[in-house]
C-alpha cells in the first residue's frame, strides 16, 4: 500500500513539475512577445507615418516598458507576482501568467494567453497579429497598416509604417534592405541600406545627420554583430534598430533587446 501511494505521489509531482515547466515555456513566449511588440512600437515613433498619433504611441511604449519591469524583468517569479501582479494604478496584470490573459495597464487586453494561438493587442486596442504561434499570419503595425503578410517566412515583404519597402527577403543574408525615403542622390527609387545586408564585410550606407538636421551618407562595412545569420534576420524590427538607431535617435527599446537580432522565445 506505501508503495502505491508512493508511486502516486510521485506521478502527482512529476505531473505538476511538467504543468510548470509548460507554464514556464508559456511565460518566456509572453515576454518575448512584449520585447517583439517594444521594437514594433519604437520603431513607429522613429518612423511616423500620417495616420499616426505620437503621444499615443509614446504612451503605448510606457506602457510596455511598465509590463516589461514588473513581469519580465523580474530575476523571481514569485507566486504573488504570477497570480496577483499589479501595475502602479492597481490593475491586475494577469490573474496567473502562465495561464491566463495578460493585460495592459489601461485595461486592454495584450493576449488571451501566453504561448497560445491568439489575436495579440496593442495598448490602443489595434490587433499585432490573430494567429501569434502560427508563424505565417500577417503582422500589423500600431496604426493598423501591415508590416507583413506571412510573419517568420524567409523570402517574405517587409513594409515601414508608410509602406516604402524595408527588404523583400526578410530571412535570407545577402537580401536588399531599404531605407524609407527616396534616394539622396535624385535617383529614382529607395535609398538601399545594403545590396548584400548581413553578410561578412559588406558595404552599407550609415545614415547620419549634420548639424542642421540634414540626413546624408556614409559607407561603412558590416562586421561582427552586423554579420546576421537568417535565423536573425526574421527580426526585422530587431535588425533596423540594430542598424541605425534610426536616425541616431535614442529609444526605450534597448532594453527589450538583450542581443538586439534576437527574439529567443518567440513562436514559429
Amino acid at each position: 500500500m506505501k508503495r502505491i501511494i508512493t508511486l502516486i505521489a510521485v506521478l502527482l509531482f512529476s505531473t505538476r513539475a511538467l504543468a510548470d515547466t509548460t507554464g514556464s515555456d508559456n511565460f518566456s513566449t509572453g515576454c518575448a512577445t512584449v520585447e517583439f511588440m517594444a521594437k514594433m512600437v519604437a520603431l513607429n515613433i522613429l518612423l511616423p507615418s500620417s495616420s499616426d498619433s505620437q503621444s499615443q504611441l509614446r504612451g503605448m511604449q510606457e506602457s510596455l516598458k511598465e509590463i516589461n519591469r514588473l513581469v519580465c524583468q523580474s530575476v523571481i517569479l514569485t507566486e504573488a507576482t504570477r497570480y496577483d501582479s499589479r501595475y502602479n494604478n492597481g490593475t491586475r496584470i494577469s490573474r496567473d501568467l502562465y495561464h491566463a490573459a495578460w493585460y495592459f495597464p489601461n485595461g486592454q487586453l495584450f493576449m488571451a494567453g501566453a504561448g497560445k494561438d491568439v489575436s495579440i493587442y496593442y495598448p490602443n486596442g489595434r490587433a499585432m497579429t490573430h494567429h501569434w504561434t502560427h508563424g505565417g499570419d500577417p503582422i500589423y503595425w500600431p496604426s493598423g497598416r501591415i508590416a507583413t503578410y506571412r510573419f517568420r517566412a524567409v523570402n517574405e515583404t517587409w513594409y515601414y509604417p508608410d509602406g516604402h519597402i524595408i527588404t523583400y527577403e526578410a530571412g535570407l543574408r545577402g537580401g536588399r534592405w531599404f531605407y524609407p525615403f527616396p534616394r539622396l542622390d535624385g535617383r529614382v527609387g529607395q535609398e538601399l541600406i545594403s545590396s548584400n545586408w548581413g553578410d561578412e564585410n559588406e558595404y552599407f550606407n550609415f545614415l547620419n545627420f549634420d548639424s542642421r538636421g540634414i540626413p546624408y551618407i556614409t559607407r561603412e562595412r558590416i562586421r561582427r554583430k552586423l554579420a546576421l545569420s537568417d535565423f536573425d534576420l526574421l527580426d526585422v524590427p530587431g535588425v533596423l534598430l540594430l542598424i541605425t538607431r534610426l536616425y541616431q535617435a535614442e529609444d526605450d527599446a534597448r532594453q527589450f533587446v538583450p542581443a538586439d537580432a534576437n527574439i529567443t522565445g518567440a513562436p514559429y
